[in-house]
């Protein structure tokens, strides 16, 4: 079992001892990596670490920026970005996109008008679906690419059907927009995996991208997300079998740890911050409330409507003459309102 508790509400980090998440000062000369592939426990029994400790640890790793890709969800992004903003490290917003043919592909959004598309396809997957699951089709996010990067998982089994499917994204997700993921899963074939990859990124034309499909942030959470794996199956552990992971290693690695396990491929792990400096191109804090247009006369902007409202307003308060006084102080209100962009409000 896990070492601590999950309390909901946790000290700051610099305040406390984050199950060793703090462990490691962040070392000069760390070679610049980025996991993108990183999965909180806002996808429901699967991940066994929160996102804010996800960050933490990206920023003690050294890590150019911390990301969360979540399953057909954005849940914990905010409090993975709020995280971000007080450790004072960049944060990278993705999503995991599962299709109803299981295949799955990472996204990730360049600005806020791809941002609100993502947001869109993951509504239109779950109003499809019963609740708590998400129905999407490669069409359905073709046809919301734009703006988005993406990083396609392969299966285990490449087959041609994989090969159409890469190809076909990789004419929707055009300027460099699609990368093929690689993993080192210790699991006895991973040079001959790697190199399989590199020959189909090579026919595909679609570059490799090393990840390291993190499901939590230090090897200790892996006794939880075994747990979590059988009450997702509904086993036991005696049960669970080949379901569990034959080892700790999905959890978030050094710069330099990645650069070991891609020698090979160096390239794959430079791409990683690439990508990431283009998706740090959106972020959270361009999001603001944006209250509904009222209805003005054609013509006529919201602030000279409001004004014009107003003024007649005051005269029929003032049927002798608007007060000096009063005069003043609407002009000062007015011009307060349209400053904010509050004109909206008012009208209605």
């Amino acid at each position: 079992m896990p070492d601590i508790e999950f309390p909901k509400l946790r000290p700051h980090p610099a305040k406390a001892d984050l199950n060793g998440s703090l462990d490691r000062p962040i070392q000069e000369g760390q070679t610049p990596y980025v996991e993108l592939d990183v999965t909180s426990n806002f996808t429901f029994l699967t991940g066994a670490s929160h996102p804010e400790e996800l960050v933490e640890r990206a920023a003690v790793l050294g890590h150019t920026a911390s990301a969360i890709a979540d399953t057909n969800s954005l849940a914990g992004v905010v409090r993975a970005h709020v995280s971000a903003k007080q450790m004072g490290v960049r944060f990278v917003v993705g999503c995991r996109i599962v299709l109803d043919s299981e295949l799955a592909v990472l996204v990730y959004p360049t600005s806020k008008s791809a941002y609100a598309r993502l947001c869109r396809l993951l509504t239109l997957g779950k109003r499809r679906a019963p609740k708590g699951e998400c129905h999407l089709a490669v069409h359905d996010l073709v046809e919301r690419s734009a703006g988005l990067l993406a990083i396609v998982q392969p299966p285990e089994i490449i087959g041609d059907g994989f090969l159409e499917f890469l190809e076909g994204l990789r004419g929707a997700f055009d300027d460099d927009r699609l990368s093929l993921a690689a993993s080192a899963m210790y699991r006895g074939h991973d040079q001959h995996r790697l190199a399989q990859l590199e020959s189909l990124a090579a026919h595909s034309g679609v570059p490799m991208v090393a990840t390291n499909r993190a499901l939590y942030h230090t090897p200790q959470r892996r006794a939880l997300q075994d747990v979590l794996t059988c009450i997702r199956h509904g086993c036991t552990i005696e049960q669970a079998g080949l379901r569990l992971e034959s080892h700790a290693e999905r959890h978030l690695k050094a710069g330099d740890d990645m650069a070991r396990l891609f020698a090979r491929y160096p390239e794959a792990v430079r791409r990683t911050v690439d990508i990431a400096e283009r998706a740090l191109a959106f972020d959270l804090d361009q999001l603001r409330y944006e209250y509904p247009a009222a209805e003005c006369p054609p013509g006529m902007s919201a602030a000279a409507h409001l004004e014009q409202e107003a003024w007649a307003g005051a005269q029929r308060r003032y049927s002798g003459g608007v007060p000096d006084r009063t005069a003043e102080a609407l002009r000062y209100e007015l011009a307060l309102i349209a400053e904010l962009k509050y004109e909206a409000y008012f009208l209605t």
